[in-house]
């Protein structure tokens, strides 16, 4: 982790290759710059300023008006900066959601958590980085931006709504309000953003990065179109959603696949991977206030099993009316796939059962998983990597809170180099007769099935 000394309105460099350096003083420079734009802009372009807010075809137009009110008025100028980075950091302050707009543009980036006004947080390829230089200038800079992002949803915080999840042009955004305001936030507001990538990593890259191996890639290429019901689990960020839309590109592009989520995150329709895939229909969860009328997890895994699936996927089963409509979505022989937190892959047997079950017919829900789950895979984050660390079939329970798994797959760790860990993944056992009976009757060619139940091919 990268640590930076940081006081407000210091000086502080960007790290890494920066020819022109922005100071605090600069970025007071750039909101006061941005403020006076914005008079400008409501007095000669209020039509397109107000259309900006939801057409990005408006924000372009409005991008270039800017470019050149600055230009022309050279007192706007910041001394020591070029006009053409004062003009983007303004242009970002006002179209755009002003100091982590760079973050958000920077590919690299995947996670952006701001812990109030001056403490920036960034995921770079892994790794968390501290930069103060994305500071705000102050709560009310920041709950403007805020404001922003959450606008364009229709959504905003206030005392009655502290907490809100949505979305900005692709961005996962959780933005909690300061207590100050009547929130729940003890130091102010605070946002963290989860960035989507716009397609989906290769088994090349998987592969390349650790989180599986060429073995595991070959497995899959089996497991998928044999037919196993999959649960993904791991804690947060550690890459379980990346996992989860990988998987029906196993599958023929024809097949019927249904997602399931509390916000769109999987987004397979706006992947490069899944251009040929049509018949993929995306179900979001909707909230009321009437019980009946809304629309969780739960009663859309239901709504999804009149919809004729192939393939139904979760994004993420976290309460007991999901996890016992998945179950029931699986009792009734529809083909499943979701993610669920946890610490093990013998820990994901317990938890499902815990969510299913009802406290009297435990074990028999524990009993139907254990015909209806075939593979559990546990996914970690190890310093500034992803890794799938086990994939183990789920065999039977005795009683409700004992599973019996066996380990297929697992990974070990045998170093570590320049700060990174290093390991390697072993296969450790071999699939049931059970399971490759399930692979057999969909039509998984009986060399390949011989592979999985030889331990040691």
């Amino acid at each position: 982790m990268t640590l930076l000394p940081f006081k407000p309105y210091e000086y502080t460099e960007i790290p890494g290759d920066c020819t022109h350096p922005v100071s605090i003083s600069d970025t007071e420079k750039i909101y006061k710059a941005a403020e006076q734009v914005r008079l400008y802009l409501r007095e000669c372009h209020s039509h397109l300023f107000a259309k900006s807010l939801l057409s990005r075809e408006s924000r372009n137009i409005l991008k270039a008006v800017i470019a050149d009110y600055i230009k022309e008025n050279t007192e706007m100028h910041i001394p020591g900066l070029p006009v053409e980075k004062c003009i983007n950091a303004v242009q970002n302050e006002i179209v755009h959601l002003g100091p982590i707009q760079e973050a958000l543009d920077n590919p690299d980036v995947s996670n952006i958590e701001i812990n109030g006004p001056h403490d920036i947080y960034l995921e770079v390829r892994g790794e968390e980085v501290y930069r103060p230089d994305l500071a705000f200038r102050d709560e009310d800079h920041l709950y403007r931006v805020i404001d922003k992002m959450l606008l364009p949803m229709g959504k905003s915080l206030t005392a009655n709504e502290p907490h809100v999840d949505s979305q900005f042009e692709g961005f996962r955004i959780c933005a909690v309000l300061g207590k100050d305001k009547g929130g729940i936030s003890s130091d102010g507001p605070s946002v963290s953003i989860r960035k989507f990538s716009p397609d989906i990593f290769t088994d090349e890259e998987m592969i390349r990065s650790g989180t599986l191996s060429a073995e595991m890639i070959d497995f899959l290429k089996d497991a998928v179109p044999g037919g196993s019901n999959i649960i993904i689990g791991g804690s947060t960020n550690s890459g379980k959603t990346t996992t989860l839309i990988r998987l029906p590109l196993y599958l023929d592009k024809h097949e019927r696949l249904i997602t399931i989520e509390d916000s769109p995150e999987m987004l397979l329709r706006q992947k490069k991977a899944y251009r040929e895939y049509r018949n993929i229909v995306a179900l979001e969860t909707k909230f009321h206030e009437n019980p009946k009328r809304k629309y969780d997890i739960a009663k859309l895994t239901g709504v999804s099993l009149r919809m004729r699936p192939f393939k139904i996927i979760i994004g993420e089963v976290r309460f007991s009316e999901a996890a016992r409509q998945a179950h029931e979505a699986m009792n009734t022989g529809h083909a499943l796939y979701m993610t669920i937190h946890c610490s093990s892959a013998r820990h994901a047997a317990i938890r499902i059962v815990q969510l299913a079950g009802d406290g009297y017919n435990d074990d028999v829900i524990a009993a139907q998983l254990a015909d209806n789950v075939d593979l559990i895979f546990f996914q970690q984050k190890i310093k500034n990597r992803r890794i799938i660390t086990e994939i183990s079939e789920l065999l039977d329970y005795e009683g409700a809170k004992k599973p019996v798994v066996s380990p297929l797959f697992r990974w070990r760790k045998t170093g570590e180099e320049n700060g990174n860990v290093t390991g390697r993944h072993v296969r450790v056992g071999a699939i049931s007769g059970g399971l490759a009976d399930k692979w057999r009757n969909n039509l998984i060619p009986e060399e390949r099935l011989r592979r999985w139940l030889n331990p040691d091919t």
